[in-house]
Parts: structure tokens; C-alpha cells; sequence
């Protein structure tokens, strides 16, 4: 008899592992530390095992960077640009490049492993049938995050055996059409709703439930339906998805969003008046009424670094700085009457206008841009940013790269650029704002020591991913009231009609840092037209210089301008990731 050992599929893994998820359920011991007859043997070992299967999902969290050190997937995309100069270059340079692979058969392989083992397992049948459902919903996020990056993947459902001395070649698995991939899902995903509760106890509160699994298809079938309407079928159907289908899909978001709508479950998180307040205060709290599924992590065992890689220049322990919103994001948040969100710089006459607070510039703009983004001299952590690019003296502008440098001389009190910046060169702000949502605001946090939760899947996305289903299939109605719930939230103006792009605006403004606008932008097809070329935009505070009057006293004007980056470049090829290869090697994407 042939000896046997667990081949991890003839598919490339490239085994891409991430920070774990801390979990309440998660507070158990690993599977490397138990022996599996004993791991299959009672429900505190199979949690155990599925501790293992939640750690593997790629939930683009917190600790997801792309191309380099502190590569925020927002910094590759409109909504801001990364401050660091240092490092390779290659995400600070025109081309947008293929950074975003996750092929990753191993963490398949688990959970496949998994589920062929659970019906032997020394537990009821109704655990057996909850931790199957949890693992369908597992394997169908793997294969969900594989297919929005590469189009038509293998599709592996089996943990395979290889036995010593037999062809491996002969396991090989070729790719699935996309469409099939998303098909099986979509499978996946309705034998999980049907068995997943639709709550726990406190100690598995974070476990993914019934609605967990609706959001996921809510997203999925909504990717689904866009590639299917606006992307092109190549390779005969291994990437894009035939026309024809589109609406099915778009019926299958839909009708998933309802369902979650319809349970009233869950809902838009709208405590007290201050609605800046209220929505910064979405992304604090742990499992509040709007999250369905959230990362949370218990410091010092598991934490992150994302306010310390994106504090302020003044307010940060070492590194931050890094994502740097750009105006062009700004300016996408409308004042709250509903008008254009366009900043007030110049008069009628084109002339500078003079803000005695410059803070005033971003009155009665949507408190959302309050709760996300950092704006020149608001407050922060017991203090206040100082973001000034120098001053005007005489009509005269003078600044410096150096935030040492004082006025009337460089031993003065008073500095010509502010603490924060803005700079061209080194590590403060290149546009004049710092990243705001999901940042402790209460005091300075060091290297794996923030323990914010990064949500995964809340409320305020599914009806927006309601909005949007009910638009391509003509229920304008039904988009309005969803689109119009959000923005009662926000606390601006309601519309009184829609259409499709203020649904994608209102994506953009409200799901902002969250790392969709990377992924929406590629399943509209919009990257190449909204990248290309795309030049991104600062705001530039100048203090008004007047001779023997204190600085507080003092007025500011502001200067829209290019941020110090190169413009991006997204060329088409990019809609797909490349497949990795190997021995046998795999039909690759266009263009590669």
C-alpha cells in the first residue's frame, strides 16, 4: 500500500497568511497544539479547528497593505494618496500595479479538509450542521476574494490525497468560468443561510450567522451582476461574464439585501444629535446595531498599527503620516443642504477669500467629511492640527520644507509651515488632511497596540448595496428610500429623485477608507477612465500675514493644487490580476 500525504492541491499556493482575528470564540487553543482525533472528538476541539479556518479568511483589514510597508488599499485609488516618499517607489509611481494577489488553495485545502472530517465528528448533528454551514460560508469568502481579483478560478471542493510515487500532474485543476465560480457561492452561500442561527451567545457572538452569510451574497452577486453588465467576456468565459446573466444577478443582491432589510435586525447606528459624532463613533464600537460582522482584536495578544501608521505628523509616537485623503475626496461630500461639495476659496471676482477662522471654510459640509477625514486645524486627541503650507506677506507667498523654519527669522516662535505641514518631501501631509475614520481619538498608540474593530460587513453597505441592485433592475423608488435613509443618517438633505451615479457617490462618500472604492471601480469599469492620468489635489492654508498683530488675529486664504505625486496610470489589463504559475501552468489573463 502506497504511502499517503495531504498534497495542498496541484493549484499554486502561494500561501498568503494574515494577522489573526481575535475573537471571543478564537480564546481557544490553536490546531497545531491538539492533537486531531482529540480536535474531532468534542465541540471545544472543532472550535479549535474553525478558530484556524476564521484566521485564514482575507478580510482586507487593517494589517492588508499592498506594495509597500503602510500601502493602504485607499492610497492606489482617488481617495487619497500615500505621504512616504521612502521605500521602492513602486506604489508612490504612475503605473497602479498588480499588487493585490490572493491565491491561497492552502486555506481552501483546510476547510475542505475540515468538512470532510466533520461527519465523524463526536458531536450532535446540529453542531455538525452549524459548523458545516460556517465553513461553507468560510470557503465561499476564499473563493469570493479570488474571483473579484482573477476572473474564472479552480474551483477545488475535495482535500486531496497524493500518494508517493503517483503523477502529481494527474490532481491538476483547471479554471472554473467566472460565472461558474460565482454560481458556486451563491450555492454555497444558501445552504449556509439556511443553516447558520441567526444569533449567539455572548461568548460566539462574532461567529459568522444567517446574516453574515446574506451580506456576503449581498456583495458577491452585486460584483457578479457588474462584470456581467460592464466587463467583457474573454478566454471563453475563464474572466467576464455574458450579458444575459446580469440581471439574475443583480436580482440575487437584491433579494439577499431585503432579506436583511426585511428582518429588521440590524440598522443604521443614529444615536444622539451630534451626527459627526455618531457616524466617527460607528467605527470605535465593537458590534454595535449596524455591524453584522466585524474583526475585533484584544491587545496586547492581537492588535493592529493602523493609527500608528497614520497619525498625524505632530501626533504620531513614530512612523504616521501615510494615508493622505485628497480634496478630490473632500470635495465629493456635499454641503448638508445637498448642494455641490465644491470648497469656497475665491469670491466672484476670483479674488481670495479671507477666513478669519480657517476652520470656517468647511461649515455646514456633511458631517460625515467631519467624522472621516482630519481637516486643517481641527481638533484632535486633547490638541489641534496645525496644517498651514506658510504665509502671505505683502501679497507674497513664502513657505519652506523645513517645519522648523520660523518668521521674521528662524529662531521665531512662530513657524512659516504648520507642525502638521503640509510638505512636498518627507513624511506630513502632501494634501493637507489625514485619515480620520477608525483612528483612536483619544490618545497616541504605538506599533500592534490599536485595538479598534475593522468591520467587515455593516448595514449602512447593504442598503447601498440594495440601492444600487434596485437601480439596474428600474425600482428607482426602492434605491431612493435606501439612499435616502443613509443620508438622513448623515444628516443631509434627502433627494427627491435618483439615479444611478448618485447611488455610486453615495458609495464613495459613505463607504470611504473602508476598501471598496478599489474594488467597485474595477467591477464598473470605470478604473481606466477615472485613474487614468488621474492627478490628485491638495489644499494649501496660508496665514495672512499683518505686521504687529498677534497670530491668532490673523486670516487665511487656500489654494487648490496638484499634490506632489505623479499621475496614476490604470491600464486595462489591470481589471484582472495575473494567475501565478506552475508546473502545469494555467491559461493566464489578457494581456499578461
Amino acid at each position: 500500500m502506497k504511502k499517503k500525504f495531504n498534497l495542498t492541491y496541484i493549484v499554486l499556493s502561494t500561501a498568503v497568511l494574515f494577522s489573526a482575528c481575535s475573537k471571543d470564540f478564537l480564546d481557544r487553543r490553536p490546531r497545531d497544539l491538539i492533537i486531531e482525533e482529540d480536535a474531532y472528538g468534542s465541540q471545544s476541539g472543532l472550535e479549535a479547528l474553525t478558530a484556524q479556518l476564521y484566521n485564514d479568511m482575507q478580510l482586507e483589514d487593517f494589517e492588508y497593505h499592498v506594495a509597500e510597508q503602510a500601502g493602504y488599499l485607499a492610497t492606489v485609488t482617488d481617495e487619497a494618496v500615500r505621504s512616504y516618499t521612502w521605500g521602492s517607489g513602486t506604489i508612490n509611481g504612475t503605473l497602479v500595479g498588480n499588487w493585490f494577489g490572493y491565491w491561497d488553495y492552502a486555506a481552501v485545502r483546510r476547510v475542505n479538509d475540515f468538512m470532510q472530517k466533520l461527519p465523524d465528528a463526536n458531536v450532535s448533528d446540529e453542531l455538525k450542521t452549524r459548523f458545516h454551514a460556517e465553513a461553507q460560508f468560510i470557503r465561499a469568502f476564499h473563493y469570493f476574494q479570488m474571483v473579484k481579483r482573477y476572473g474564472g478560478v479552480p474551483l477545488v471542493t475535495e482535500a486531496a490525497q497524493y500518494a508517493v510515487g503517483e503523477d502529481p500532474t494527474e490532481l491538476f485543476v483547471p479554471r472554473n468560468k467566472e460565472h461558474e465560480v460565482y454560481d458556486f457561492i451563491a450555492s454555497e452561500l444558501d445552504e449556509a443561510i439556511a443553516n447558520l442561527p441567526e444569533n449567539y451567545s455572548s461568548s460566539d457572538r462574532n461567529r459568522v450567522n444567517k446574516y453574515t452569510a446574506l451580506a456576503l451574497k449581498s456583495r458577491a452577486m452585486l460584483y457578479a451582476a457588474s462584470i456581467a453588465k460592464y466587463g467583457q467576456v474573454q478566454l471563453n468565459g475563464l474572466v467576464g461574464i455574458s450579458a444575459t446573466k446580469a440581471e439574475q444577478y443583480w436580482q440575487a443582491s437584491y433579494d439577499a439585501s431585503k432579506r436583511i432589510i426585511d428582518a429588521g435586525v440590524y440598522q443604521l447606528l443614529d444615536e444622539g444629535e451630534d451626527k459627526a459624532a455618531n457616524f466617527q463613533n460607528l467605527f470605535l464600537t465593537e458590534n454595535s446595531q449596524e455591524v453584522i460582522f466585524n474583526k475585533v482584536y484584544r491587545t496586547p495578544e492581537v492588535g493592529h498599527s493602523y493609527d500608528f501608521y497614520n497619525a498625524p505628523q505632530s501626533f504620531k509616537v513614530d512612523y504616521g503620516c501615510a494615508t493622505n485623503p485628497t480634496l478630490d475626496l473632500v470635495e465629493e461630500f456635499e454641503y448638508i443642504d445637498g448642494s455641490s461639495g465644491e470648497l469656497k476659496v475665491t469670491d466672484a471676482s476670483g479674488e481670495p477669500i479671507l477666513y478669519e477662522n480657517p476652520f470656517d471654510i468647511f461649515n455646514d459640509k456633511d458631517p460625515r467629511l467631519l467624522a472621516s477625514i482630519m481637516l486643517p486645524f481641527s481638533n484632535w486627541q486633547g490638541g489641534q492640527l496645525e496644517i498651514r503650507r506658510g504665509i502671505v506677506v505683502n501679497g507674497s507667498k513664502r513657505t519652506s520644507e523645513d517645519l522648523t523654519a520660523g518668521y521674521p527669522n528662524n529662531t521665531s516662535a512662530f513657524k512659516i509651515v504648520g507642525k502638521d505641514g503640509p510638505l512636498t518631501t518627507g513624511d506630513p501631509s502632501k494634501t493637507g488632511f489625514y485619515v480620520k475614520k477608525s483612528m483612536n481619538p483619544n490618545t497616541r498608540v504605538n506599533f500592534g497596540e490599536s485595538s479598534t474593530p475593522f468591520i467587515v460587513f455593516r448595514y449602512g453597505e447593504v442598503l447601498l448595496n440594495y440601492a444600487e441592485a434596485a437601480m439596474e433592475l428600474g425600482r428607482n423608488t426602492e434605491a431612493l428610500e435606501a439612499v435616502n435613509q443613509i443620508r438622513s443618517r448623515a444628516g443631509i438633505a434627502t433627494r427627491n429623485s435618483i439615479n444611478l451615479e448618485q447611488v455610486r457617490h453615495e458609495r464613495k462618500v459613505e463607504l470611504a477608507f473602508e476598501n471598496h472604492r478599489l474594488w467597485d471601480m474595477r467591477r464598473w469599469r470605470v478604473a481606466t477612465e477615472v485613474l487614468n492620468n488621474y492627478q490628485a489635489h491638495a489644499l494649501y492654508p496660508w496665514l495672512v500675514w499683518e505686521e504687529g498683530k498677534d497670530v491668532s488675529e490673523m486670516s487665511y486664504i487656500f489654494e487648490k493644487v496638484n499634490a506632489p505625486k505623479n499621475p496614476r496610470t490604470f491600464p486595462e489589463k489591470l481589471y484582472y490580476e495575473p494567475l501565478p504559475q506552475g508546473n502545469p501552468t494555467y491559461i493566464q489573463n489578457p494581456l499578461y
